[in-house]
């Protein structure tokens, strides 16, 4: 069987023979006759019985020659001469590798630099400053003194600025404010530079301050180690953050102020405060390192995760949390991975520890039970609008 050559610019072929030479490839018929460059290769591809070569056309690079033959011994030798006079080997090994391993090669190189590109992101915040954070807080703090019923009465502010302080790190940049609502919703959540929110709800199942303490130590503990700013990043998936940072340090970082809905943003902040398994974890070790430095005791810590999961249904990985009417959600703090059981297991391997302390914060249970009562509402609760009118 004779082989052929396709100069692309007719649908017939040359027909002849392939004779691969040591500095050049030639390709003999009865019409003409061409001499080719190995270094002009393309491609080189068996297919079936036969082999494909693709061939640069220096003269005019709109068409490509293509030679077909069916010899495995000059396969070999093109082989062989378009390795010797390659400087990209590289590239040509790349040229020659089946299909099928070329999108393994492209889905896997794809992966990696995705996941480099996420770890670079999960570094990114040592970029942000602190400032960031606290103009979040200071504008996500009064729209939920807007839009929410806060307690108003000064012993229960003042109880939760006392236990707060004395759970602040040295080293902690944040100023605490602990807002309390008057809700049925049974959660606490973090947001980014110092706010936390408690709802009455929650504080009713508090049986002792340590417990809450406890849940306090681990939303400080999302602050401190900025797991909200750290999640917005991540989760937008690209370097926003930083380029407003370039320069002005974010100062005066009014975006915040100008969102098309406060009632998407309210909802996020208020309903989907749920961190990483990664950041849940931390905020759980952070969390009885800040009791033990205030020589506090973690059982108020664990008692409230034990009996919280006894009360309510613990949900499986994509549940939803509720308890046994279906109607209460289980707080973030508890409902998010890891999962409850293991938390539990870890804080009771920390605090079992010998040298851990038993402080308590030197609140009776009488006085306690007299603060979790102490809650009148500034103000109903407004009925959510979108700002736009929408």
């Amino acid at each position: 069987m004779k082989d052929k050559l396709y100069d692309g610019k007719t649908a017939i072929p040359y027909e002849g023979e392939l004779v691969p030479e040591k500095d050049r490839l030639v390709f003999l018929s009865e019409q003409k006759s061409f001499s080719f460059q190995y270094s002009d290769i393309l491609n080189l591809d068996p297919v079936g019985r036969e082999f494909r070569l693709e061939i640069r056309n220096p003269e005019n690079p709109t068409y490509s020659f293509v030679l077909v033959f069916y010899s495995k011994e000059s396969y070999s030798s093109v082989l062989a001469g378009r390795k010797s006079h390659n400087k990209f080997p590289i590239l040509d090994l790349w040229q020659n590798t089946h299909f099928a391993l070329k999108l393994g090669a492209l889905a896997l190189t794809a992966f990696l630099a995705f996941s480099v590109y996420n770890a670079g992101l999960s570094y990114a915040y040592f970029f942000v400053p602190t400032s960031y954070d606290k103009k979040q807080s200071e504008v996500m703090s009064g729209w939920v003194r807007d839009y929410f019923s806060e307690c108003s009465s000064p012993a229960l502010k003042s109880t939760m600025k006392k236990i707060s302080k004395k759970l602040k790190d040295a080293d902690d940049s944040f100023d605490y404010d602990i807002i309390v609502i008057d809700d049925e919703v049974f959660n606490a959540f973090a947001m980014p530079g110092g706010t936390i929110v408690v709802f009455t709800e929650l504080l009713k199942k508090t049986e002792t301050p340590e417990e809450l303490a406890g849940v306090l130590a681990h939303e400080m503990a999302h602050i401190h180690k900025r797991h909200g700013v750290r999640r917005q990043i991540r989760s937008a998936g690209n370097v926003v953050l930083l380029s407003l940072g370039i320069g002005s340090g974010f100062e005066g970082v009014d975006m915040l102020e100008n969102m098309d809905s406060l009632y998407e943003v309210l909802s996020v902040t208020i309903y989907d405060q749920k961190f990483s398994r990664e950041y849940e974890s931390e905020a759980d070790e952070i969390a009885l390192e800040k009791l033990k430095k205030s020589n506090l005791t973690g059982e108020g810590f664990l008692n409230f995760f034990k009996r919280i999961q006894e009360e309510y249904e613990v949900p499986q990985e994509g549940e939803e949390a509720a308890n046994s009417n279906g109607a209460v959600k289980i707080p973030d703090f508890l409902s998010s991975h890891p999962a409850t059981e293991d938390r539990i297991e870890y804080v009771k391997n920390i605090i079992s520890h010998p040298n851990y302390p038993k402080g308590k914060l030197g609140i009776s249970g009488k006085e306690w039970n007299r603060i979790q009562k102490l809650c009148s509402p500034v103000k109903p609760r407004k009925e959510f609008k979108n700002p736009l009118g929408l």
